[in-house]
C-alpha cells in the first residue's frame, strides 16, 4: 500500500508522462545513446558531418614526419569547408606548440645519452656480477690462483671488448632525428607549419567565452560536473595546474555543443578527432581499448542540439578519409600515427618539461604519478599489455629485452611511509592468479624489513623512493622526494 507522498509521486510521473513534454518517450528513442546502435554509418559523418579538431591532433603533426604530415594536410584541405576548432582547442595548440618540438628533440637527446653510456652501464653489471664470483671464492677458502684481469673481466678489458658496441644503434637514431624537419630554432615568431595551419584554419575557430560565463562553466566542471563523473574531463581533476587548466576539456565539450546548435539541415553530425583516450571521452572494452563515444556525451549532445558524435583519433580519421573519400593515405603514415598516438613523451607529466625542473615525486597527484610511471617503464623498455586487464595490479607489462616474451606486473604505492609484507603477500598472489614471470613493486617511501625478506625468495623487485629516483635519472629525469625534517627518507 502506498503512502501519501508514494502516491503524489506517482501522480506526478502520470501526468509528465502524459503530458506534452512526456508524450511518446521511449526508451529506445530518448535513452538511444546507451543502446550502442548509432543512427548512421561512420561514411556519412565523413562525407556530411562538421569535423572538430583537438588541440592534440593539431599538435600531432609537429611530432610525425614530413611525409605523413603532408597526407593529413592534404586531407584536412579537402574537407576544409567542413573544419572547425574549438576556441579552447586553439588556445591549447598556442600554448604547447612550441614545447612539443622542444619535447621531441629532448627525447632525442635524452635516448642518445642512453645509448652511450649503454656500454659503462653493463660494464658495471658485469662487475658487479664478477664480484659475486669474488664472494663466492672468499666463502669457499679456496686456494687456487684466479685473476680477474687475466680472465679479462676487470674494467679496462670489458670497455675494450665492448667499445662501438651501440654504434648502429647512434646510426638509427641519428637517421631517425634527421627524418624531422622542425626543431627548437625554426619555432621562434611564425614557423612554416604553423603558416599552413594558420591558412587551413582561417575562419574556423570558435570564439571565447565572455569572462563571466567562462568563470561558471569552470565553477559548474569543478562543482557538479567532476563530483559526479559527469563526461568529459572529470579524471582532469587535480592533474592540471589551475582550475581553469583542469576544465579544459569540458570548455571544449560546451564550445562543440553551442557550435552544433548553429548548424542546419535535418540531420546534424559531428566527428570529433581527438588523441584523448580515456575513460572520461571513451567507452573502453575489458583491454582498455576504445569503442566509441560515452553514451552520456551522445546523449547530451543529441538532446541540446539534435546533433549525433562521432568520435576518432587521428589515426582512425586518416584510415576513414582514405576509404570513404579516396585520399592518398600510405600505410606508414597509418602506422606513424598510431605510434604518434602512443607517443610516450606525451605521458610525461608538464612539471617534468622545464629545462632545470625536479619536481618532488611527493607533490604529484595520483593522475600525474601513475603517467610519470607508465613513462618510466616505456622507457625502459617495457610494452603496457593493452590485451590484459590489470585487476590485480596497476599495470601489466611485457618484457621483450631478451629475445623472449616475458610478464611482468607492476604495483604502485604512492606515499611517505613503509610498505610492508602484507602488499608483497598480495603481489605474490597476483603472480600466481596471473601467471607472470616477475613483479616490481615501486613505492615513493620505503620497505619494512619484513617486506624485503618476504620478497627476497620471489620473483618480485623492490624499487623504494631512492631507486625510483635514481631510475627516472637513467632515463633522463631529474625528480626528488622532499620530506618533513621529522620524517626519514626512503631507503634509510
Amino acid at each position: 500500500q502506498l503512502g501519501p507522498s508514494q502516491t503524489r509521486r506517482l501522480l506526478y510521473v502520470a501526468e509528465e508522462d502524459t503530458g506534452p513534454a512526456g508524450r511518446g518517450r521511449r526508451l529506445t528513442v530518448d535513452f538511444a545513446a546507451w543502446l550502442g546502435h548509432p543512427r548512421f554509418p561512420p561514411e556519412r559523418f565523413f562525407r556530411e558531418g562538421l569535423i572538430v579538431l583537438d588541440a592534440n591532433v593539431l599538435l600531432d603533426l609537429y611530432r610525425i614526419t614530413p611525409d605523413a604530415r603532408s597526407q593529413v594536410l592534404e586531407a584536412f584541405g579537402g574537407i576544409a569547408d567542413r573544419l572547425w576548432v574549438p576556441h579552447q582547442a586553439a588556445v591549447e595548440f598556442s600554448r604547447n606548440r612550441k614545447q612539443v618540438v622542444i619535447d621531441r628533440t629532448s627525447a632525442f637527446k635524452q635516448t642518445r645519452q642512453v645509448l652511450r653510456a649503454a656500454a659503462a652501464n653493463a660494464v658495471s653489471a658485469l662487475e658487479s656480477a664478477v664480484d659475486k664470483l669474488l664472494y663466492q671464492r672468499e666463502r669457499n677458502g679456496t686456494t687456487r690462483a684466479w685473476d680477474v684481469a687475466g680472465a679479462g673481466l676487470d674494467r679496462e678489458s670489458l670497455l675494450a671488448r665492448l667499445e662501438g658496441v651501440m654504434n648502429p644503434a647512434l646510426a638509427e637514431l641519428e637517421a631517425l632525428a634527421a627524418e624531422h624537419d622542425l626543431h627548437p630554432e625554426d619555432m621562434q615568431d611564425a614557423d612554416p607549419l604553423l603558416l599552413q595551419i594558420d591558412d587551413l584554419l582561417s575562419g574556423r575557430i570558435g570564439a571565447p567565452y565572455p569572462a563571466a560565463e567562462l568563470r561558471a562553466l569552470v565553477e559548474e566542471a569543478h562543482s557538479f560536473r567532476f563530483p559526479n563523473e559527469i563526461p568529459p574531463c572529470f579524471r582532469d581533476l587535480g592533474s592540471k595546474e589551475t582550475p581553469l587548466c583542469s576544465a579544459g576539456d569540458f570548455l571544449l565539450w560546451r564550445q562543440l555543443i553551442d557550435r552544433s546548435a548553429q548548424m542546419e539541415g535535418e540531420y546534424r553530425l559531428v566527428l570529433l578527432i581527438t588523441k584523448e583516450i580515456k575513460g572520461d571521452w571513451w567507452v573502453l572494452d575489458a583491454k582498455k581499448r576504445p569503442r566509441g563515444p560515452r553514451p552520456e556525451l551522445v546523449q547530451e549532445l543529441r538532446d541540446a542540439t539534435g546533433a549525433d558524435l562521432l568520435l576518432l583519433s587521428l589515426k582512425e580519421f586518416m584510415a576513414g578519409a582514405k576509404d570513404h573519400l579516396s585520399f592518398a593515405v600510405s600505410d606508414q603514415t597509418l602506422h606513424e600515427l598510431r605510434e604518434a598516438s602512443d607517443d610516450p613523451e606525451a605521458l610525461l607529466p608538464a612539471a617534468f618539461r622545464g629545462p632545470s625542473s625536479e619536481p618532488d615525486l611527493l607533490s604529484l597527484s595520483p593522475h600525474e604519478f601513475e603517467r610519470l610511471i607508465r613513462y618510466l617503464l616505456i622507457r625502459l623498455g617495457y610494452d603496457i599489455d593493452t590485451d590484459a586487464l590489470p585487476l590485480v595490479a596497476d599495470f601489466i607489462l611485457l618484457d621483450r629485452r631478451e629475445g623472449k616474451t616475458r610478464t611482468v606486473i607492476a604495483e604502485l604505492k604512492r606515499l611517505r611511509g613503509a610498505v610492508g609484507r602484507d602488499v608483497v603477500f598480495q603481489l605474490q598472489g597476483a603472480l600466481d592468479a596471473t601467471g607472470a614471470q616477475s613483479a616490481l613493486l615501486i613505492t615513493t617511501g620505503s620497505f619494512t624489513a619484513a617486506a624485503r625478506e618476504a620478497a627476497q625468495n620471489e620473483p618480485i623487485v623492490l624499487i623504494d623512493g631512492v631507486g625510483l629516483v635514481q631510475l627516472l635519472a637513467r632515463v633522463g629525469i631529474r625528480a626528488t622526494i622532499r620530506f618533513d625534517a621529522d620524517e626519514e627518507p626512503p631507503g634509510t
